[in-house]
Parts: structure tokens; sequence; C-alpha cells
């Protein structure tokens, strides 16, 4: 008999990975970071390899320990991706220690790199949308009495692209995208 730890124990991290890990119908491994402000606790990446029914995907979880003024909701980054490359899915973790705090991650909103996410891409910048995939939960809950922690979808797009999001739309401009987004060595559109 196996035994499994109640759901009264678990953390909020246990708590979160299970709900993702019930979503993508798959183990994650979890990666964690030392955050880079001291006031807040570790950076955690859940990463689920690449599999038939989904594409590599990557999950942050310390975003939503820094609510601000700008962003009152409890947020997490999100991204997938068809490379190989593990920086594609390590940046998640990454930017959400970087940026915590400082950046609202509101929907629409370009994050630049300034520099090429990995050897296998030249895109340098991201696209803050609600997530695609089907597969992704609009929103997840980590604890019984505090609002859900909403996610939102890191689209990797060329820092160029950003005239023609901001002339298309975003929407106008996920559409043109279609299925291309998950293809780290897609062309300028």
């Amino acid at each position: 008999m196996k035994l499994r730890k109640p759901d009264f124990l678990k953390s909020t991290l246990e708590r979160y990975r299970d709900a993702l890990q019930e979503a993508m119908q798959t183990k994650a491994t979890v990666y964690r970071e030392k955050s880079i402000q001291k006031k807040l606790p570790m950076v955690y990446t859940m990463v689920f390899d690449k599999a038939v029914h989904h594409p590599a995907t990557a999950f942050s979880y310390g975003v939503s320990f820094a609510t601000t003024a700008e962003q009152p909701e409890r947020i997490e980054l999100c991204l997938q991706t068809r490379s190989n490359a593990r920086e594609w899915l390590h940046v998640v973790g990454y930017l959400a220690n970087q940026l915590r705090g400082d950046c609202p991650f509101q929907l629409g909103q370009i994050i630049r790199m300034g520099q090429s996410i990995s050897p296998d891409s030249k895109l340098d910048a991201f696209l803050v949308v609600p997530p695609i995939d089907e597969n992704i939960p609009v929103s997840i809950s980590d604890r019984k009495k505090t609002p859900p922690i909403r996610l939102v979808e890191l689209v990797p797009v060329y820092a160029e692209e950003t005239p023609k999001i901001l002339r298309l739309g975003v929407k106008a401009f996920l559409k043109e995208l279609s299925d291309r987004r998950l293809d780290p060595a897609r062309g300028m559109l």
C-alpha cells in the first residue's frame, strides 16, 4: 500500500505542482532558484518535457509572492516550445526571479531580453498573453483561502515584431502566428 500525503499537510508549492501535473497529465521536474530579492521566497520552475500530447512546457512559481499596485492579482508565467534547448524552459524561472515585483506581466505587454534566448533561435522577446493551449488552465489554486493564481503565457517573439503587434493587435498577431509560436526557428512575420 502506497501512502499519500494528506492535502492539509501539503505546501503551497506541492498543491500548485499537483494541479499542474493533473492538467498536463504527466510529472514535472522542479527546479529552484535562490531569490535575488532578500524578502521574497525562492523561485521554482516546473518543467514538463515534450510528449506526444504536448510541447515542452514550463511554469514559474514565485511571481505570485510579489504583487504590486500595477499587478494586484497573483500571477505566474508559462511558456511552451518545440525546442530541445533547456534555456527555453529555464528562462521562465529567470524572468520570474528578475522581474517579479517590478513587471506587471499585463496582457499584451512585450518583454525584451536584449539577446537571443538560446543558440537554436534568434527570438529575443516575449509577448504576454492568456494561455493558448487548452491543457493549460487559466487559473490555479495553491491555497484554500486565497484567490487563485492567474497564469499568463510568454510567447517568444522578435523585438522587431513590436510595431506589427501594436498595429495588428495581439489577437490578430497570434492568429497570423498560429502554431508557429512553438517553433524557435521561425522567421519574422
